[in-house]
């Protein structure tokens, strides 16, 4: 009976946990005042050992930190903001590594008293802010490496007839020197592809266009690489792209032909590319004699049809269709 008790005690200590706390709304308040903040469970306030995986402060709210708070042992936190965070009296917030602290458009933070380097917010043991770097207003996320040199909204690479139409988007650039798309094959050997200059520092939502004018066949991937003034860079995530050449374009060959009875005739696809195609041998009423699935079609694939002996020397159709398109040749066997 003792054990289960106390695993019944383990499970609610669970379930005191709260993920995450938002400002009153009511124009906030002290960060360790639980008033200043709605919390599951309500009676917490956002300060050890309470710890929220994320913390957001409203639009209509102030909060100011008037005493250190240190959450490293909570592990990784997101903080937004929409409002304010003051720091007074020369405190400090630290976070774990892997945590963020976001301002949102119009959002603030700023010093109260004390300069220099008595008010910061450190992640991951990096002081990202200090009282000497002055109030500063988003959009801007900090990281355990810093400002984020851009926030990165979208990129999108599509398919537009013969090229790769590049698309992104981002939010807010700091030192944002310039981006460079590379393209691979594999995704692991890269190419550049174009460099395109950034807007330097921005608060606004920008978009970004380019375009690759030879594309890779088939699927390859890109990406973006930003840069700093300082020769910083990061990366974003890889996006595929299936490029298929103009369908139109595409053919198949037959060698030889005509051909003998006993004899295979190879089919060559020309610049067709397809995940799977039908080949098909009919003779002019229609009757098959003849039927293959081919998978994963490239330029210059081969394959065979074998001839056989019960055939009648005449004229053939050889047909290789797909859901996209259908491509035929006539064969003469002797």
């Amino acid at each position: 009976m003792s054990k289960i008790f106390t695993f019944l005690i383990v499970i609610l200590s669970f379930q005191i946990a709260y993920s995450d706390c938002t400002s009153n709304g009511t124009g906030g308040g002290q960060w360790d005042d639980a008033s200043s903040w709605s919390c599951s469970p309500e009676s917490a306030p956002p300060t050890n050992p309470s710890c929220p995986t994320t913390i957001t402060i409203l639009a209509t709210d102030s909060i100011y930190i008037d005493s250190q708070t240190d959450l490293v042992s909570c592990g990784p936190i997101t903080i937004v903001v929409y409002g304010q965070v003051q720091f007074k009296n020369g405190v400090k917030l630290k976070l774990a590594d892997g945590s963020s602290f976001e301002l949102k458009p119009d959002a603030t933070i700023y010093p109260g008293s004390g300069g220099g380097s008595s008010n910061y917010l450190e992640i991951g043991g990096n002081e990202v802010w200090t009282a000497a770097d002055g109030a500063k207003e988003g959009p801007l996320t900090y990281t355990s490496g810093g400002v984020l040199p851009i926030r990165l909204v979208s990129f999108e690479a599509n398919t537009n007839d013969d090229k790769v139409d590049l698309k992104w988007i981002t939010a807010a650039e700091v030192n944002n020197d310039f981006f460079t798309i590379e393209k691979s094959k594999d995704a692991k050997s890269w190419e550049v592809l174009n460099a395109v200059s950034g807007a330097g520092n921005s608060n606004v939502f920008i978009e970004y266009f380019d375009s690759d004018y030879s594309p890779f066949k088939g699927v390859s991937y890109y990406r973006l690489k930003q840069t700093d003034f300082d020769g910083n860079y990061s990366y974003s995530d890889i996006v595929p792209v299936k490029y298929v050449k103009n369908y139109k374009d595409g053919s198949i060959s037959l060698f030889p032909n005509p051909v003998r009875r006993g004899e295979e005739v190879k089919i060559s696809f020309d610049d067709i590319f397809e995940e799977k195609i039908l080949v098909v041998l009919r003779d002019a009423k229609g009757q098959e004699f003849f039927s293959k699935v081919i998978l994963n079609i490239e330029d210059g694939v081969l394959t065979a049809i074998p001839i056989d002996y019960s055939l009648n020397s005449g004229v053939y159709l050889v047909t290789a269709s797909s859901e996209n398109q259908m491509y035929s040749q006539k064969l003469l066997v002797k």
